[in-house]
């Protein structure tokens, strides 16, 4: 499962719409984004379902009884490469500016995880870090 969390109504949305539907993820959040272009998905949002939301922490108690509930977030010391992931996981993306809102119940519901980057840029655009997030989660859950 993805979950995105307020991002801007550009491309990116659809651009992870298209890595989605590549790894078989079976649903999409999109949290606080009313409306967005889905032409850069390429018709991938016709096979990925898909819910608007208002609310990040609505979602993160629907779902975290049942799974695991990672956020993406570049000030933690765990990296998404060291970490297990389960069959049964999703991942928070947040806004391209402010990151992932969580508030402080669901702060300590999830596990922040980071992608390891070796530049000096401070973080990978958002439909990028979805998409190597998406790939780790296939490696380890898959025989390919």
């Amino acid at each position: 499962v993805l979950i995105l969390d307020h991002l801007k109504a550009g491309f990116n949305i659809a651009k992870i719409f298209r890595s989605a539907e590549i790894f078989s993820i079976k649903k999409i959040y999109i949290i606080g984004t009313k409306e967005f272009n889905p032409f850069p998905a390429k018709g991938a949002i016709r096979r990925v379902p898909f819910e608007f939301r208002d609310s990040l922490e609505e979602v993160i108690l629907e779902i975290v009884s049942e799974t695991e509930v990672f956020v993406l977030d570049t000030h933690t010391d765990f990296f998404l490469h060291n970490s297990t992931l389960p069959k049964k996981c999703a991942f928070i993306f947040g806004n391209e500016e402010m990151g992932p809102q969580l508030n402080e119940d669901t702060d300590r519901l999830v596990t922040k995880i980071k992608i390891k980057q070796f530049g000096k840029t401070e973080s990978l655009n958002v439909s990028v870090a979805a998409s190597i997030a998406c790939y780790e989660y296939i490696r380890q859950n898959s025989s390919f």
